[in-house]
Order: structure tokens, then sequence, then C-alpha cells
């Protein structure tokens, strides 16, 4: 792994393997993200996306958009925070990897807050604590 991808997969994303086989997963992620207050709003094949643009497999991968409407609403309303949309709904990726393990990768939403103060750092350590709520049971220990 390049030293780049190093640090942004250490600062930015944090990968877990998965208790679960991938359909358990899937399905486990989106209900105990929804039992937490997260909306999800969007489940998008990748997979299916690339193979059906003449693509080769590469396994299987969904990622599911977590939403939290007040939590988004309230960063918005500020033009200056206003950038962050790229990051709503935020991303979970549950895919295989070509050894077949089942990982699940996500945000550090607690690390990016520590960014940020006011009514963004509130919104992303709430995102945080409800993230680990959705994955606890699913993924290993943090």
């Amino acid at each position: 792994m390049s030293f780049m991808m190093s640090v942004m997969k250490r600062m930015m994303m944090q990968e877990h393997q998965s208790r679960l086989d991938f359909e358990t997963t899937v399905d486990r992620l989106r209900e105990q993200a929804l039992e937490v207050g997260w909306n999800v709003p969007v489940e998008f094949p990748l997979q299916k996306h690339y193979v059906e643009h003449g693509l080769e497999d590469m396994g299987r991968c969904v990622n599911l958009y977590l939403c939290n409407p007040e939590g988004g609403y309230a960063i918005s309303r500020d033009d200056v925070f206003k950038p962050m949309f790229v990051m709503m709904p935020t991303a979970v990726s549950v895919y295989e990897s070509s050894a077949g393990e089942v990982r699940v990768a996500r945000m550090r939403l607690g690390t990016m807050a520590l960014m940020f103060g006011g009514v963004v750092r509130r919104t992303l350590k709430d995102g945080e604590r409800r993230l680990r709520a959705a994955l606890e049971g699913v993924v290993e220990e943090y």
C-alpha cells in the first residue's frame, strides 16, 4: 500500500472485517442503522453497476448511504459548510476482498469532527456514535 493511501486510510477511513456473510452483513447493517436513527435513502450495488457498464466483475460491493436529516440540515444552514454536502449522506461500503473476506469500510466521522467546532463537530460526533452502534455485532471489534 502506498504511503499516501496508508495515511488517508488511517485518518479518513476505517475498514473492518465482518463477522457475517455478505448478504447478512448488508441486511444487519441496514436494520441496525435504522434502529439507531439513520435513514437509508440509497442502497447502491456498485458491482452490478460496473458489470452493467461492461467492466469485469471485481467482487460484490454494496454502498449503503446513511443520512441524518436533522444533522445534515443543521450543518447546511450556514453557506460556509455547504461544501460538506459531498459527504452527505455518508456511505458505508460492504464488499468482498479478493480473498473472499467480507469487509466494511466507512468514514471516520469522529476523527473528522476534531477539525471543526460547533454544530459540525456535534453532528459528526453523533454520526460516529450512530455508526458504531449500527456496526455493533456486525464487524470485528475496533
